[in-house]
């Protein structure tokens, strides 16, 4: 092996930390979390991006021997290029047993980790008033479980969860694809203006989750079977997260390459009025907040990138969400709106622009939180 490959995979080893996994969030599903904890943090480490890039460089520039793949069972599995590349790029890793069981089941909670790790969300670039904590964004999270960390950078930039996640739970594919296709989404601004794609099974794809597999069937990411249906439902595999997983970077990167540092635009004053914030308390530890704006035609949407904690105060960041290009929508004032979860004990607050009443199109970004309840 070259010196290269010695020190890019001495970096891959000192990067690693061992967690003992402590009890989830979830009682009902804490056996389930317990066992995956020890084989998450073994099979599936992963690497911050940079190390990602320099090994690629490495690889490329210098010609330099690749690391010899650790996993003996990928060798007949279709995704197997996919795993390989991840694994030399440092976003996966052997678990010791030499295996990589491409076919078990995927837990919601190992996927949310490995789109963190893959896609280098983190909280190096965002400023919190106090330190930040999984419990404060996914009210009754275990602050020590293993994949508190992640769940707290995936909402830190901007990731959205649905309200009756589980950790522990087995993680679908329409739930996969909407995790890896946010981690595309808020890698860089990207336009998508491919005409949608047509599948025996799309009913079945609940309507959270559509856009994002639009885009990774769109993108080519994703594959539908032989007959021509996603199976939404069915549980993805590590294999099918591997590939799908090395398909959002492989476009990310190619994006960033083709177009230098995608940049953000400049804020701007979004179009809709008469915005508004209410909150409903749905138990005593949770409370749900929602935004409502006038828009002048129902091409328009809201999203809500995130929560800043300040004291007691849970500051709401709104986004609006443009028609898409070439869209013809009828001028006629719309309501549209947002959803997301909180503590109880926080009073909710809408960040607002200079312009009073109306909601900026590139809010602040930082201390975030979709504030999904993890239960």
């Amino acid at each position: 092996m070259g010196e290269c490959g010695n020190t890019s995979l001495m970096e891959a080893m000192e990067l690693r930390r061992h967690r003992k996994p402590t009890s989830p969030a979830q009682p009902a599903n804490a056996d389930s979390v317990k066992d995956r904890g020890d084989a998450h943090e073994n099979s599936l480490r992963m690497s911050k991006r940079p190390l990602l890039i320099g090994g690629l460089a490495c690889a490329l520039l210098i010609g330099c021997v690749p690391i010899v793949s650790a996993f003996t069972d990928i060798d007949h599995d279709p995704h197997a290029a996919a795993i390989r590349q991840l694994e030399q790029s440092g976003v996966v890793g052997g678990s010791g047993s030499g295996q990589f069981k491409p076919q078990e089941k995927l837990s919601y909670a190992e996927g949310v980790s490995l789109v963190v790790k893959a896609f280098g969300f983190n909280l190096d670039r965002l400023r919190f008033i106090r330190e930040p904590l999984a419990s404060q964004y996914f009210p009754g999270m275990n602050d020590k479980a293993w994949y508190a960390s992640s769940f707290l950078a995936a909402a830190a930039n901007g990731v959205q969860f649905p309200k009756d996640m589980s950790p522990g739970a087995t993680a679908t594919r329409e739930q996969f694809a909407d995790l890896v296709a946010q981690g595309i989404h808020h890698s860089g601004d990207y336009s998508f203006t491919q005409q949608a794609v047509v599948f025996k099974d799309e009913g079945a794809v609940a309507q959270p989750y559509r856009a994002s597999v639009q885009m990774l069937l769109k993108l080519g990411i994703a594959k539908l079977d032989e007959g021509d249906e996603f199976k939404p439902k069915t549980a993805v595999t590590r294999s099918e997260a591997a590939a799908w997983i090395n398909g959002g970077v492989t476009f990310v990167d190619k994006m960033n390459g083709d177009n230098g540092s995608v940049q953000n635009p400049a804020p701007s004053v979004s179009p809709l009025q008469e915005v508004a914030l209410t909150a409903s308390k749905l138990s005593d530890k949770v409370q749900e907040v929602k935004v409502t704006a006038q828009a002048p035609n129902p091409g328009y949407s809201l999203v809500i990138t995130g929560i800043e904690f300040s004291g007691s105060k849970a500051i709401i960041a709104v986004e609006v969400v443009p028609p898409k290009p070439g869209q013809m929508n009828p001028q006629v004032i719309t309501e549209v709106s947002a959803v997301t979860y909180i503590g109880s004990t926080y009073t909710a607050e809408l960040r607002r622009t200079q312009d009073e009443g109306s909601i900026a199109a590139r809010p602040f970004k930082g201390g975030i939180l979709p504030g999904k309840n993890a239960r």
